[in-house]
């Protein structure tokens, strides 16, 4: 079978046919915007970021996609079943504890003969899964872990590796100090590590072998913490593989989230691109009806949604995606951000580098400066200047979250 890979055409053998994603995270870190809309569905580029992993897998022949739900996940619920998918999706919502518990939870689902994909469900990455499957399958592993290096690896899982590729030591989410001491201790060994930040990228092939195992330990609940030591104290077959220069970015946190919408307009995370027709080469994507009042100015790179008026006089970019159903109104201005839809913008307004989620008005003349970030339904007052502000979500939102949650 044929597939477009970074604008070339390659034959894949397509060798693992079902997946697992991680979708119960609650995000916390990405609030006020996840405190209504689950991680998964954040948009990126006017896609729900589990839309985007979907698509990647489907590319890479996964013909099953299981996704696991905990936190609003009836919100992911409806939107599944509501869309059409290139694989098929199913759900679980067994609401499990921790990362390894949720393919527990799900371990019915999923052929108990074949080796599986298990994906976070709040990553954008283009990896190369066939390439991480044949990896694998080379080295009958029992369990792969996809890696990225970084510079700075104490937010991740850091992993050592042999000259073979084989993971000789797992720490989740070090101190300093504790990757210091490793590094004293492995030295004379002097494994690839050691000229390498390699990091835990959420992505991982497992065999038959390690659904078995969570299936008879129960008490192995998460993956970085308690399965992947597990198998190494046990001397079970771990391997690292390297990524290489494919995209990776955890949307954890809103700078991340922003720098991952610019990323992919600037064609970063090819083949996976914003929602919409290129209606200009150098990066101008639109899902549907655009209204442009006289002298309104696009910059690219940009991804505008569906029934979009961009006033007169207004400019809109670069690096700037706008959801449905927004108003942009005269000669306001908008450069490096998010606009979720259902937004209103007044007159002379100027957004850089913030985050506006649905549901929002921002008066006329009002200042959204860097790393802001506006949460859903809320009003922000004509000629307002906010700069590095959290504004939550309306108190209504907040009240029905809690309610879901509870």
């Amino acid at each position: 079978m044929l597939i477009y890979f970074f604008d070339e055409i390659i034959l894949v053998p397509f060798l693992i046919k079902t997946a697992v994603v991680l979708a119960g995270g609650r995000g916390t870190r990405l609030r006020p915007l996840t405190y209504v809309v689950p991680k998964p569905l954040v948009p990126v580029g006017n896609i729900p970021l589990l839309a985007h992993i979907i698509r990647l897998l489907s590319l890479h022949g996964v013909e099953k996609v299981i996704v696991v739900v905990n936190y609003l996940g009836e919100g992911i619920v409806d939107y599944v079943s509501s869309r059409k998918w290139g694989a098929s999706v199913e759900i679980c919502d067994e609401k499990p504890a921790d990362t390894a518990d949720a393919v527990r939870k799900c371990c019915e689902m999923i052929p108990s003969d074949e080796d599986f994909f298990v994906v976070m469900g709040d990553v954008l990455t283009n990896i190369d899964l066939t390439g991480l499957a044949k990896f694998h399958l080379e080295r009958e592993a029992d369990a792969t872990i996809s890696l990225k290096t970084v510079d700075n690896p104490l937010e991740y899982g850091l992993v050592l590796l042999d000259k073979d590729d084989k993971i000789e030591l797992f720490l989740e989410k070090p101190l300093s100090l504790e990757i210091y001491l490793m590094t004293l201790a492995y030295y004379r060994r002097k494994t690839r590590s050691h000229y390498a930040n390699y990091v835990n990228t959420g992505f991982y092939v497992l065999s038959p072998r390690v659904l078995r195992i969570l299936k008879e330990e129960p008490y192995l609940m998460d993956f970085g913490r308690h399965v992947f030591p597990y198998l190494l104290e046990n001397g079970y077959r771990v391997f690292g593989w390297d990524m290489g220069p494919s995209y990776w970015r955890d949307l954890g946190r809103p700078k991340m989230y922003l720098e991952a919408n610019r990323d992919l307009l600037e064609r970063q995370v090819e083949p996976l691109q914003p929602r919409g027709e290129l209606k200009d080469p150098a990066g101008i994507w639109v899902a549907g009806e655009l209204e442009l009042e006289p002298e309104a100015i696009i910059i690219p790179p940009v991804a505008i949604g569906s029934n979009v008026r961009v006033g007169s006089k207004a400019v809109v970019g670069p690096y700037v995606s706008i959801g449905d159903n927004c108003i942009i109104s005269p000669e306001a201005r908008i450069r490096n951000s998010v606009i979720w839809s259902d937004v209103k913008v007044g007159p002379k307004t100027i957004i850089d580098g913030s985050i506006v989620a649905s549901d929002v008005v921002v008066g006329a003349g009002a200042r959204l400066g860097p790393d802001t970030v506006i949460g859903h339904g809320s009003v922000i007052k004509d000629g307002t200047t906010l700069t590095s502000k959290v504004v939550p979500p309306t108190k209504a939102l907040l009240r029905r979250n809690v309610e879901v949650i509870a």
